[in-house]
């Protein structure tokens, strides 16, 4: 996995980042690696850059046709 590069980060983010580490008494690389974990275990990754699916009707003039609780049964 590729590291983060900290000093290429934005200073406001560096602010952040540093005060998270600090109250959760961790060091700069500690904190960057829960964050990167909380990241990952949220679906970050699934929502960049990912548009939504579009749901299509295929047959628009029909309407849905329920299954019976029973379920479907055959002829046999």
């Amino acid at each position: 996995m590729p590291e983060i590069d900290y000093e290429s980060l934005a200073s406001s983010t560096k602010v952040r980042i540093a005060a998270f580490a600090l109250k959760k008494g961790l060091s700069i690389e500690e904190a960057l690696e829960a964050i990167a974990i909380e990241f990952l275990a949220m679906g970050g990754p699934a929502m960049i850059g990912k548009p939504k699916g579009q749901v299509h009707q295929l047959f628009p003039k029909e309407g849905l046709k329920l299954v019976p609780k029973e379920g479907l049964k055959s002829d046999s």
